[in-house]
Formats: structure tokens, C-alpha cells, sequence
């Protein structure tokens, strides 16, 4: 694919791909009183805990900082071969010439497309939820049951978008192709190890929305009774339309 379409393709869809996960991984508000917590007080550990802010940040930084590097070798590819020659062996753990492997692949395209698709909705729930979006398990004081746009899809379309983004991410700076996978730091001890932490923490993150699903369900349900059940029977799927 990459003799068909330039390399340099790659840079705008990888500025998405780093707006989305921004956008999904930042808070869209402050964080909740505990007051607003207790009635998720009894539900396991497990699907209460939100990353402390230093660990969001810390991903979010290594994340963009992978995109960052992969942009420098594109735009290095089609600099000057003077400039090249000085940037490349910078962005490299084996020879420069490596860098001409970063090119353009099916499965890049298929990452970049859940990254944009995820990042929208995710936009979208932000904006139907309004202030009730916390990243912790929280009823608001004055909660309303939100049922409209994406919530009028499946009952969960944030967590829907968050693992798009989060699959979309890994597939666009994993694959073959990618600067992780043709730079050489997988082949040294200190990047394998920063990698697969980095990938742990990232798969980490839908594991527990998953897991909060239930739970939310079954707090809505006893908070909002006939209202919640109503909804549960016009929206019946909780992630994925038709499926799940």
C-alpha cells in the first residue's frame, strides 16, 4: 500500500489518532465529591478505580510522545538528505536506513478509522451527558437519566468509544509498519519493557469498563426504576448495536 500512497499520508492520520485519545482519556470534569460516590460505595474495588491523574498523565505522554516520534521520521523521510542524515539516526536504535520501513498499511488505516469514529462519540456522550460524565462511578446530585443521542444507540457508548480508541491506538503504533516496530527499540531491554507496560496499562483501561457495565446498569435501574427500564427495553444493548 505504501508505493500507492505516500508515507506523508500518515502524519494528519496520526494527529488524529493522538487527538482521540486526548479527547477520551482527558476528564471532561472535575471530580466528584465522595458524597456522589456512595451509592457505588458497595460495588467491587475492581470497577470503582479511576488511574490517579500522574498515571493518566504518564500514559497519555508516553502515548503522544510515540505518535511525536513517528511524525519526526515521516517529515525526516522527506527532508533534505543532509537534515535526514543528522534527525534519522535520532529516532533510531539500529541503522537510519531503517526508518524507510515506516509506511502506510491496512492495519494502520483500520486503527487511524476507530480512532476518529471513537474519538466522536466519545465527543458526542460528553456533550449528551453534560456535567453527570465523570470518570468515577458517581450519581450527581440532580442525576438525570440521559436516553438521547449515542445513549439512544446502546447504553454505554462511552465505553463503546474508549475501547475503539483504545484498539484503534494499538493497531496504528503497533503494527508492522509502525515507528515502534521498525526503529529497533523493541529490540533493547529498556524499550520491550517500557512497551509492554505501556500496552498492559492501555488494554488495562476498557478490562474495567467492561467490568463496569453491570454495575452501573444495576445502580441506574434502582435509582431511576421504571424510568431506566423503560429504556433498557427501547435500548437493549449495552456496547455494541445488535450484539451486545
Amino acid at each position: 500500500m505504501s508505493s500507492v500512497v505516500p508515507v506523508l499520508f500518515k502524519v494528519p492520520l496520526l494527529l488524529l489518532a493522538a487527538y482521540s485519545n486526548f479527547i477520551t482519556f482527558t476528564p471532561p470534569n472535575p471530580r466528584t465529591a465522595p458524597d456522589e460516590q456512595s451509592k457505588y460505595a458497595t460495588a467491587k474495588w475492581i470497577v470503582r478505580q479511576v488511574r490517579p491523574p500522574w498515571v493518566r498523565a504518564l500514559e497519555k505522554t508516553i502515548t503522544q510522545s510515540f505518535i511525536l516520534f513517528e511524525v519526526a521520521t515521516i517529515l525526516a523521510m522527506y527532508a533534505p538528505s543532509s537534515l535526514a542524515q543528522q534527525v534519522l539516526p535520532m529516532l533510531a536504535w539500529r541503522p537510519a536506513s531503517s526508518a524507510l520501513g515506516v509506511r502506510l498499511t491496512s492495519t494502520f488505516l483500520v486503527g487511524a478509522v476507530l480512532c476518529a469514529i471513537g474519538g466522536v462519540v466519545r465527543i458526542l456522550c460528553y456533550r449528551a451527558l453534560g456535567r453527570h460524565f465523570t470518570f468515577e462511578l458517581s450519581l450527581r446530585k440532580d442525576h438525570k437519566l440521559v436516553t438521547d443521542g449515542p445513549y439512544s444507540v446502546v447504553r454505554h457508548p462511552s465505553y463503546t468509544a474508549l475501547i475503539m480508541v483504545t484498539v484503534g491506538t494499538l493497531l496504528c503504533l503497533t503494527g508492522s509498519g509502525s515507528w515502534l516496530s521498525e526503529s529497533g527499540i523493541l529490540n533493547t531491554l529498556i524499550g520491550r519493557l517500557l512497551v509492554i507496560a505501556w500496552a498492559a496499562e492501555v488494554v488495562w483501561i476498557p478490562i474495567v469498563m467492561i467490568l463496569r457495565v453491570g454495575t452501573e446498569d444495576e445502580i441506574l435501574r434502582k435509582e431511576f426504576k421504571d424510568e431506566w427500564e423503560a429504556w433498557s427495553k427501547r435500548t437493549p444493548y449495552k456496547l455494541i448495536p445488535g450484539l451486545i
